[in-house]
């Protein structure tokens, strides 16, 4: 949830805080200090820096997210949770840098070990039936799509769902 650098403060934070209630002899505080400065290097080596880099997926920055994600070293120690979002969020960087190949097994990936929301995993077969589209597998894409109608859509993913059918629709129509 909070990047490196944000953790590194709260952690210094913690520990100067934990030192002031020492010095006052006020040890449940100090101890509470120390117990969230813990908590602070725990999340970081369990959760990284992924909730971050989703976010920045979510606001369209790709180059900061594929910097925030690739501070996670080991993606096989993570929680399934975090898991999926970790593979999300590296298929979506992929897609952008038309790698679809990685995108399609990552996204699928992120699709199998269980996303949290309709909406995210609306998304995931969204770009899945478009990297289908681009790859001219037109059954496949259309598998995807049907799929995807079946989950409760926001209008955006909707609108692009749709475009999607159209662009399939014309590919068939032109071979």
């Amino acid at each position: 949830m909070f990047t490196p650098i944000i953790r590194i403060v709260l952690v210094i934070l913690s520990l100067i805080a934990a030192i002031y209630f020492y010095s006052k002899k006020d040890y449940v505080n100090m101890s509470m200090m120390l117990v969230a400065c813990g908590l602070f290097i725990y999340g970081y080596f369990k959760y990284g820096t992924i909730y971050a880099a989703f976010q920045q997926i979510k606001k369209n920055n790709i180059k900061k997210a594929e910097k925030l994600i690739s501070k996670v070293k080991n993606p096989n120690k993570l929680t399934k949770r975090e898991k999926s979002y970790y593979y999300f969020t590296t298929g979506i960087i992929a897609l952008e840098k038309k790698k679809f190949e990685k995108s399609h097994s990552d996204l699928t990936q992120a699709l199998d070990i269980g996303l949290r929301t309709e909406n995210d995993k609306s998304i995931v077969l969204l770009n899945l039936a478009n990297i289908e589209l681009l790859r001219e597998d037109h059954n496949k894409a259309i598998e995807y799509i049907k799929i995807l109608k079946q989950l409760k859509l926001k209008p955006i993913v909707e609108l692009e769902t749709n475009r999607i059918e159209k662009e399939i629709k014309t590919s068939k129509n032109n071979v």
